[in-house]
């Protein structure tokens, strides 16, 4: 795989990847002919900024880069009320049907999940 011929990189949830491991992945894309960061428009994405984040930032991005924060850094977004429980995985389903039935105020909604067996599973449920 060349690429050279690169115009925009984006990195994604770039805080994330740096915690699963896979920074050392995204050094070698220099390896596989990224074009250098002052030949390409780099974005990059990430819900917190801390020293890694940075630093990374600091390899891949130009030094005249923009850094725009939407909202407090790391604080939560005030719109939105969230509610943590803890539920048996026996009970999931049934869970979950109960707190659409009583919160779904359109047809749309979001559902967070881990994998995407898990949100496979549940948009079959929901179709």
């Amino acid at each position: 795989i060349s690429l050279k011929k690169v115009k925009y990189f984006v990195l994604d949830e770039a805080d994330r990847m740096l915690d699963t491991g896979f920074e050392p992945d995204i050094r070698k894309l220099e390896d596989l002919g990224l074009p250098p960061k002052d030949d390409r428009c780099t974005s990059m994405f990430s819900a917190t900024f801390p020293t890694e984040v940075q630093q990374l930032a600091k390899h891949f991005l130009r030094k005249d880069y923009v850094f725009l924060a939407v909202g407090t850094p790391g604080g939560a977004n005030e719109d939105i009320t969230q509610c943590i429980e803890e539920i048996p995985q026996g009970q999931k389903k049934d869970r979950l049907f109960q707190l659409l039935e009583q919160n779904l105020k359109s047809e749309r909604c979001l559902i967070f999940v881990e994998t995407k067996r898990s949100a496979d599973y549940i948009g079959s449920l929901l179709s």
